[in-house]
């Protein structure tokens, strides 16, 4: 991966801790990691990437949540995870 790849993917983990938020396209993932198939690769270049993020932060490892959107994958990141029907109660 090259310099400014590797800045980009930093910038979106930086953007889920914060925010608690953050998509990468497919295209992206093909771009950066320059593969014809994504495979197991990117997720754990991803998953340790995230892991060393949080261990800076002082924080113990949470996986975050993914959903598969149209054209990519969205994060979600959340130290206390609850559900809407827990606040429309």
């Amino acid at each position: 991966m090259i310099k400014r790849h590797e800045d980009q993917l930093w910038a979106r983990l930086d953007q889920l801790y914060a925010n608690g938020t953050t998509y990468i396209s497919y295209g992206e993932l093909y771009h950066w990691y320059d593969v014809q198939r994504i495979a197991k690769a990117p997720w754990r270049d991803i998953r340790a990437r995230w892991e060393q993020l949080l261990e800076e932060k002082g924080e113990k490892y949470l996986d975050p949540q993914i959903a598969e959107v149209h054209g990519g994958i969205s994060f979600f990141f959340s130290r206390k995870p609850g559900q809407l029907a827990d606040l429309a109660s």
